[in-house]
């Protein structure tokens, strides 16, 4: 298992990478999972600002990158059978391969800022 921290930071508008770490051979999925609930996160915010998340896999050292999976993650309170969301996971399967590395690239719009943590783990 592999662990790729997002540390807790603020983004502004616009796209930034985090990583790339280097995914053993045996591993064969991710989980990717965002804090909504830090200060000046997505939770705080309203619908206007939203946050796409996306997965790079690289399976040439990092030559490439392929988008393995995203998702776009909207500000707000966001309710599952009554409950407030506290995180937003995106998961999904690996292309099998040696010498893969794996991104996470967090890209913010609209009015403001968002404050993201989390963490992208292999398994």
């Amino acid at each position: 298992m592999t662990t790729l921290t997002i540390p807790q930071v603020t983004l502004p508008v616009g796209a930034r990478d985090f990583g790339p770490v280097n995914i053993p051979d045996a591993e064969v999925a991710i989980v990717m999972t965002i804090d909504r609930t830090v200060a000046g996160g997505l939770n705080s915010l309203t619908g206007a600002t939203a946050v796409q998340v996306d997965v790079m896999q690289s399976s040439d050292g990092g030559a490439t990158w392929a988008l393995r999976a995203g998702a776009s993650l909207p500000g707000g309170i966001i309710m599952s059978r009554g409950v407030a969301n506290t995180t937003s996971v995106v998961e999904v399967d690996l292309t099998p391969g040696t010498g893969r590395k794996l991104k996470a690239t967090v890209t913010v719009s609209g009015p403001s800022s968002v404050t993201v943590a989390g963490t992208l783990v292999t398994t």
